[in-house]
């Protein structure tokens, strides 16, 4: 069984969103062994090929060995659910392979890198800066964790 769950991303977080994402990075941490690889981003000026391929070699580089690998991609397949999403992670944790999340940059996931995950990921239908998506993935990742523990944690529609 892996508990290792990686969230390879484009840039940092910052104001306002910094210390929520790095509260549930936090949380998921006391739960499983959490590894943030954070890439340099590329300047959106250079234009996309140019961003997508240098974005896309420096999260390439930093993908766990091995891994089971989840694009966040707004084409990918949502869960139906926290509850839905929660029974996947139980599914993802009890693989020898540790799970990597990617997170593109400000234009998105590079394509190419994108087209070799294992998995592509919605978090909805609606467009998310890179930032909120990462905290958005953060907390859903630490309510299936919770919810897997059986830890009380709020769910959708009240409580427990």
């Amino acid at each position: 069984m892996s508990r290792l769950i990686q969230f390879v991303v484009v840039g940092r977080l910052r104001a306002p969103l910094d210390a929520a994402g790095q509260e549930f990075e936090k949380r998921i941490a006391r739960m499983a062994d959490l590894k943030v690889d954070e890439v340099s981003a590329e300047a959106v000026q250079h234009g996309d090929p140019q961003v997508f391929r240098k974005e896309g070699e420096r999260m390439r580089a930093r993908i766990a060995q091995g891994s089971y690998v989840v694009a966040l991609d707004v084409r990918g397949k949502a869960p139906a659910s926290s509850e839905a999403l929660a029974a996947w992670m139980g599914r993802r944790l009890e693989d020898v392979k540790p799970t990597t999340f990617l997170i593109g940059g400000a234009i998105g996931l590079d394509p190419t890198l994108c087209a070799e995950a294992d998995e592509r990921m919605s978090l909805g239908p609606l467009t998310l800066p890179h930032q909120l998506a990462r905290v958005v993935l953060g907390e859903q990742v630490y309510r299936s964790l919770a919810d897997l523990a059986g830890h009380p944690y709020p769910r959708a529609g009240g409580g427990r």
